[in-house]
């Protein structure tokens, strides 16, 4: 019998159908601490997807991680509310992603007080030498 890693979160009902099917999943439930953790990846395997998918299969992509960014929010226990206005402060401080800029870099003088937290993130905002 072939045997195949997944190694990721998974549907909640995923497991059901695979035993359902007679396949023979090794599985365990996450701690609230790894779920959460496991979310974000899947946020971010979900959002991968959108890239590759075709214009029929958008929507379902996008539901996906919706999906996983509400049981985030809940495994948070944020209330839809909390997220409003936490978007609301942003999109008015910063605004939203509708104009699609892309920044390449940035120079900035020593002095800048995004110097400091630009190098504390250089995993984020590598320096360019």
């Amino acid at each position: 019998m072939p045997k195949f890693k997944f190694a990721k979160l998974v549907r909640d009902k995923i497991v059901d159908n695979q035993i359902a099917s007679g396949a023979k999943p090794s599985f365990r439930q996450l701690s609230p601490k790894e779920h959460k953790h496991e979310l974000v990846n899947k946020i971010i395997e979900e959002a991968r997807e959108i890239i590759q998918a075709k214009p029929a299969e958008v929507a379902a992509e996008i539901a996906d991680v919706r999906q996983a960014l509400d049981d985030l929010q809940e495994s948070y226990g944020l209330t839809e509310e909390a997220i409003k206005r936490a978007q609301k402060l942003k999109n008015d401080r910063n605004g939203a992603f509708k104009k699609g800029y892309f920044i390449e870099y940035v120079e900035i003088s020593e002095e800048d007080k995004w110097a400091e937290y630009y190098r504390a993130n250089s995993d984020r905002y590598p320096e360019i030498k």
